[in-house]
This record gives structure tokens, C-alpha cells and sequence, in this order.
């Protein structure tokens, strides 16, 4: 075949007609109507825990505790004399606003974007979810206390003088109570192992560990190390290969679901950084003003609105969940908050 070919006297091709972005081209565009949004929505804790009602901006509740076990036995015969007993406690956390303003022109509304009906509820509609997303990040935040106060401290109370926003303390915030173990840089069983024995002889029955995506590779290496338990051969037709630990069953005979939260935060600092194990079904929600959508009045040629939730987290017990701190992850393999 020859390298090149004759061209027709005259002929009008799509080069000559020009195709986009040329200012010249008048033929249309392919733009296909289906908009791509890759950034996560899956947010385990947010989407998973119960949710219950908040009454006031601080929201608190009661806990007890038993008497230490003791060999002593009764004197027969011994007159009453009144024991030393527990009393009960007061938790509270203050309620956080978690908010988004949007304003869209109404030149914009009428108009006809690809992948998007209306440009307004599209907003509205992402919004939503960022709430989500920074409400489970507010959950497992490295800080823990900004209050300088014992009794906010111990309470699980934050605030911020900077901005005078109210801030609800989130699970490292409990920590200071029950207190966490100060891990290796990267997940150990040791150190798994630690924690859940601490938890148990707290009373606790945890059903969850909560590892940042890092980490939940370094937990799969760390089980995995130098045996083949953890790698199953499925048969030829199947062609698979399954490397995960999605259980991990503690000496305690605790089943722990190993759950992969990408809001954990993960830094190459060692200082601020943890993985968590708790109970579930003792980690609540508790909302003040339910996830809603207002819309606000015409102030000019646009659309306004606010998207809100106000919440908080319940914590039935602060050793019903634990930490492991002082961990790390590399930069470049995790997300990094």
C-alpha cells in the first residue's frame, strides 16, 4: 500500500469544518448526559450506628458502675453496717452544626448541563452527602479535648474559642477516660490483643475494629505473615484468589467485624493518629435537628440554601470503645486528612 494518498480536488473534510473546542467547528459536540462523581460516600459509622433524639444542644446521659469483685465473706451473726456503694455519673456531649450554603444562579437553572437536571438540587443533593462524610470524620478526629477544663474533659465536652462553634467531642474524646494503648507505628495483633483484653476486663464486648485504609493492609500482612491460613485457593472455575480478614476472633472469644473506614484519619505523624475497636450498639447518634434542606428567599437573580444537620455522639459507656494511638500510614497510600 502506498505511504500516502491522493486527496479529491475540493474536498470538504472534518478538518476543514472543525471539530470542538475550535471556535470555528460547527458540528456537535459529543458530550455524553452522564455525570461522574468517584470521591467516597460510604461512611460505615454514619450509615451504621443507631441513631437516637438530642432535647438540647448538651446532651448527656447516665452511667454505674459495680462494686470490685472481693473474697470477703460475712461474719455469722454480724450486725448491718452499711456498705460503700457507687453512685452514678453524668456523660454529656454538646451537639455540633454541621452545615453547607449553597447559591446557584437561576441563569444557571434554566440552563441544560450535561449529566445534571437541575444545577441547584444537584448541589443540594452533594451536599447532603459532604455532611455525612464530615460527621464520621468529626467521629474518629485525631484531637481529642480543646477545652482546657477538667470537668469538660472528663464530660466528653469540646468548644472552640476561635469561631465560637460548638463542637461535639468525638471517640478519642471518651478516650481520656477509659485510656487507649500507644501502639507500634503499624497495626499489630499485640496490640489488638492488648486493647480487647483491657476492654474485656472493663466489661466491654466489643464487635468492631475500625482501621484506616492503611492500616487494614498492614493488619492483613501483619496475620498473614509467613503462613498461607489467611490466602484460600478457590477452585480452577472460580479463578479467584481471596486475601482479606473481614473477622478476627480475639483470645477473649470476641468476634471482631474488621471494618475499613477511608474518614479515619492517617497521617505520617505518629503523635495523633489511632484505629479504634468498640460495641456498636453503644456508639449512638444523637440528633438535635435531623439532616434538612431550607431554602431561602429571593435576594436576587439566584437560588439560596442551607443544608444542616445538628448532632452528636452518644457514647452508653466510654469503655465500651478503645484506641490504639500513636500509629502511622505512608503518605503516598492512604488517605490522608
Amino acid at each position: 500500500m502506498p505511504a500516502t494518498y491522493p486527496l479529491p480536488t475540493n474536498l470538504v473534510s472534518t478538518y476543514d469544518i472543525g471539530f470542538f473546542p475550535s471556535d470555528t467547528a460547527i458540528h456537535h459536540e459529543d458530550l455524553t448526559d452522564v455525570l461522574t462523581i468517584l470521591d467516597s460516600t460510604q461512611t460505615p459509622f454514619f450509615s451504621g450506628c443507631p441513631k437516637t433524639r438530642a432535647k438540647d444542644v448538651v446532651h448527656s446521659w447516665p452511667v454505674d458502675s459495680l462494686a470490685a469483685p472481693s473474697t470477703a465473706g460475712a461474719p455469722d451473726g454480724v450486725d448491718f453496717n452499711g456498705d460503700v456503694l457507687t453512685t452514678p455519673a453524668r456523660l454529656f456531649n454538646g451537639t455540633q452544626i454541621f452545615r453547607r450554603d449553597v447559591i446557584v444562579s437561576d441563569r444557571e437553572r434554566a440552563s441544560n448541563p450535561a449529566g445534571v437536571r437541575d444545577m441547584y438540587d444537584h448541589q443540594i443533593m452533594k451536599e447532603f452527602k459532604v455532611l455525612a462524610r464530615n460527621v464520621e470524620y468529626a467521629v474518629f478526629k485525631s484531637t481529642a479535648v480543646v477545652s482546657g477544663a477538667a470537668s469538660a474533659m472528663v464530660s466528653g465536652v469540646e468548644s472552640s474559642a476561635s469561631t465560637n462553634a460548638p463542637y461535639m467531642a468525638g471517640l478519642r474524646g471518651f478516650a481520656l477516660i477509659t485510656g487507649a494503648i500507644t501502639g507500634n507505628a503499624s497495626v499489630l495483633t499485640a496490640d489488638i490483643v492488648a486493647l480487647n483484653n483491657r476492654m474485656f476486663l472493663n466489661g466491654a464486648e466489643p464487635d468492631s475494629l475500625w482501621l484506616y485504609p492503611w492500616g487494614k493492609g498492614e493488619f492483613y500482612t501483619e496475620v498473614s505473615a509467613n503462613t498461607t491460613h489467611n490466602t484460600r485457593n478457590i477452585e480452577a472455575s472460580e479463578r479467584r484468589l481471596i486475601a482479606n480478614v473481614d473477622v478476627f476472633e480475639t483470645p477473649m472469644g470476641q468476634l471482631l467485624a474488621v471494618i475499613t473506614d477511608r474518614f479515619i484519619p492517617c497521617g505520617t505523624a505518629a503523635s495523633s493518629y489511632a484505629y479504634f475497636m468498640g460495641d456498636r450498639s453503644m456508639a449512638k447518634l444523637a440528633f438535635f435537628r435531623p439532616p434538612q434542606h431550607k431554602e431561602l428567599g429571593k435576594q436576587g437573580d439566584n437560588t439560596r440554601g442551607i443544608v444542616l444537620m445538628e448532632c452528636t455522639l452518644e457514647l452508653a459507656h466510654p469503655s465500651s470503645w478503645g484506641a490504639v494511638t500513636a500509629v502511622t500510614c505512608a503518605a503516598a497510600n492512604s488517605l490522608v486528612l
